[in-house]
């Protein structure tokens, strides 16, 4: 699960572009949640709230699309620091 801090900034990017947050397996960049501005502000997010470094090498879609892959590619990068 995601810090609070985390869900709410992906709540107020939803709500900026008048959308709704979509449900954990849907695209956060399909809805416009997420975009290529705002991916670079949710990974210093990320790095910082749930204490991991992400790689240039890892920020691609794939890892971000939606909010269950985020949850899995947070474990997996807690699990190899």
């Amino acid at each position: 699960m995601l810090p609070a801090t985390v869900m709410s900034f992906l709540n107020q990017a939803a709500a900026e572009t008048r959308n709704e947050l979509p449900g954990r397996d849907s695209s956060l960049f399909q809805s416009g949640v997420l975009d290529s501005f705002t991916l670079v502000d949710f990974v210093t997010l990320l790095e910082s709230e749930c204490n991991i470094k992400i790689d240039d090498a890892d920020l691609r879609p794939a890892n971000f699309d939606t909010i269950a892959k985020v949850e899995a590619f947070v474990e997996r990068a807690k699990a190899a620091a």
